[in-house]
């Protein structure tokens, strides 16, 4: 009998949900027309272990925040590169470069469900402007920047005897590239994403693998 060996169960607090995710919902990134879209598109590239549809998904400039220190190297965020890293280790882990230690064959996929249910409509963040005080990355003219906050469902089961549930809530921001017209890649990206109760950085760090020195 599998094992479900990790799970961590966080209350939502009395936050509605607004809007429904259809857990077989794909919608190609050429066709997303707002910022829940993003998001919906996200979860279909979790649970088909899409890793293009995933990387086309984060802007490039893409930070993760965890929601409390690392207690091995104290670091309180990610690049991007680190991410795309971790998700190639978790969707791909045949394909893992060679200057990456191995993924152990226990723990491949062999599916993942994720679920992410919208809390609080996306409303802007103009905190992150140039024209903010203290001024921030993004300049308004270009760009137009929103948050939403979700809850987050997730089950992994890997090849191996265990399993692992998670549910937990995080903040997305999504920016729109007023430069662009919907059709054109890279319209709406995943600019920031906010773990708020550390479940969905438990679920990455299991697949994060350090570089040996």
């Amino acid at each position: 009998m599998r094992r479900l060996a990790l799970t961590f169960v966080f209350l939502v607090a009395g936050l509605c949900a607004c809007g429904d995710n259809d857990p077989v919902w794909v919608l190609p990134p050429d066709r997303i027309e707002n910022p829940a879209e993003v998001i919906e598109t996200l979860a279909s590239a979790y649970r088909t272990k899409d890793y293009p549809l995933f990387e086309s998904l984060l802007a490039n400039d893409y930070t993760y925040f965890l929601n409390e220190p690392d207690s091995v190297t104290g670091e309180t965020q990610w690049d991007r590169t680190t991410e795309l890293r971790i998700h190639r280790r978790l969707f791909d882990p045949e394909n893992i470069p060679q200057d990456d230690p191995p993924s152990p064959p226990a723990q491949w996929l062999q599916s993942i469900s994720v679920t992410f249910m919208k809390q609080s409509a996306f409303d802007e963040r103009p905190d992150l402007y140039t024209t903010a005080m203290p001024p921030g990355p993004l300049d308004p003219a270009r760009w137009i920047a929103t948050a939403a906050t979700y809850g987050a469902d997730i089950l992994i089961q890997t090849q191996g005897e265990t399993d692992f549930q998670l549910r937990g809530r995080c903040t997305f921001v999504v920016i729109e590239d007023r430069a662009k017209v919907i059709g054109d890649a890279g319209k709406f990206t995943i600019y920031q994403w906010a773990d708020l109760d550390g479940s969905v950085t438990s679920m990455k760090q299991l697949f994060r693998e350090r570089r040996r020195a």
